[in-house]
């Protein structure tokens, strides 16, 4: 078997509450990552689902050392970086980038895109300063813009242009794995279905891994091959794309895709009750942290976390009473 891209074991990220600090002892903590494990192959998007607060934007940050992990491994081609001084790290951060929510947070408004695009470049020390223009120029056509864009800073354009010079940024270093942090949600429908089409259009064309981070459960049934649930911090489910829709087992996936229409859904509503608000703070001791939420929970629920466990190939759940399943 070959090793997979990405590979996370036991990831924990922590902050000190209050003070936006990474926890290393002591209370007031606030656990945003709780013991999360999967993989990402060479070459597959992995898409990331949720609730707004779920840990999904810090756990895309973790991945590309953004934010360093509490406890737990991030492994890169089988590279422990998580091991890594800063120095150690440097080669590593060209081979993994990001693309952002909101483009005009992250595009410098000072800089002209030429200035983007080339900034990456500048800083890593990559190529010959004599051909950052044409290599941005390059950039522009990969993700369908013209190169008379390159001269004019990002307020000139549409959000939708934006978000394609973001993508052209984070395409500069030649990246094998893009963290994808709900690229698509602030833009119009029409936009949206662009951007995912040309993400996929560039995944084919340049061999890239996606970690594709979103709350929009029909654009990652889009563009995805498996996806993983995120509840609190911690992985509940994780399948192929299609065996996930069609039949999640962890109750609370099924309350996310119940929210779809029947036309993104693809199958007939079923009537459950509705989705409590989530307890705060975050449910202390062994229990499964979505007990305080589920109509299905057991006595055991409440005293006993779940761990993962096989229901079908590549279908794992971490549920004491799986829709379909015995309790």
């Amino acid at each position: 078997m070959s090793t997979p891209l990405l590979a996370l074991q036991d990831l924990t990220v922590a902050f000190t509450a209050g003070a936006g600090g990474l926890l290393r002892r002591g209370r007031g903590s606030l656990v945003a990552i709780d013991g999360v494990s999967f993989e990402i192959g060479r070459g597959e998007c992995l898409g990331l689902i949720g609730e707004s607060g779920s840990g999904k934007t810090t756990l895309g940050r973790a991945v590309v050392q953004l934010v360093a992990p509490r406890d737990g491994r991030i492994r890169f081609g089988g590279i422990d970086l998580t091991a890594l001084s800063v120095r150690e790290l440097r080669p590593y951060r060209p081979r993994l980038q990001i693309v952002f929510q909101d483009p005009t947070e992250s595009l410098n408004p000072r800089f002209t895109v030429e200035e983007i695009l080339t900034e990456p470049l500048r800083l890593l020390r990559l190529g010959n300063p004599e051909g950052w223009r044409n290599q941005a120029s390059h950039l522009l056509d990969q993700v369908g813009l013209p190169p008379a864009m390159l001269d004019r800073p990002p307020r000139y354009y549409s959000g939708g242009q934006r978000q394609r010079v973001a993508i052209a940024r984070a395409l500069a270093t030649e990246p094998e794995l893009l963290v994808l942090d709900e690229p698509t949600s602030g833009l119009d429908v029409s936009m949206q279905a662009r951007i995912l089409n040309l993400l996929r259009d560039l995944q084919g064309r340049l061999g890239l891994t996606y970690l594709f981070i979103t709350h929009d459960l029909g654009a990652v049934s889009y563009l995805a091959r498996r996806i993983a649930v995120l509840y609190r911090g911690t992985l509940v489910e994780i399948a192929p794309t299609r065996e996930l829709v069609a039949h999640p087992a962890h109750p609370y996936t099924a309350a996310l895709f119940d929210a779809l229409p029947r036309f993104v859904r693809g199958r007939d509503p079923v009537v459950r009750p509705p989705l409590p608000a989530a307890p705060l703070p975050h449910p202390a001791g062994p229990r499964c942290p979505y007990a305080l939420r589920c109509p299905r929970a057991l006595d055991r629920c409440h005293r006993e976390r779940p761990l993962r466990r096989l229901l079908a190939p590549s279908h794992e759940v971490a549920c004491h009473n799986p829709l379909g399943g015995e309790g």
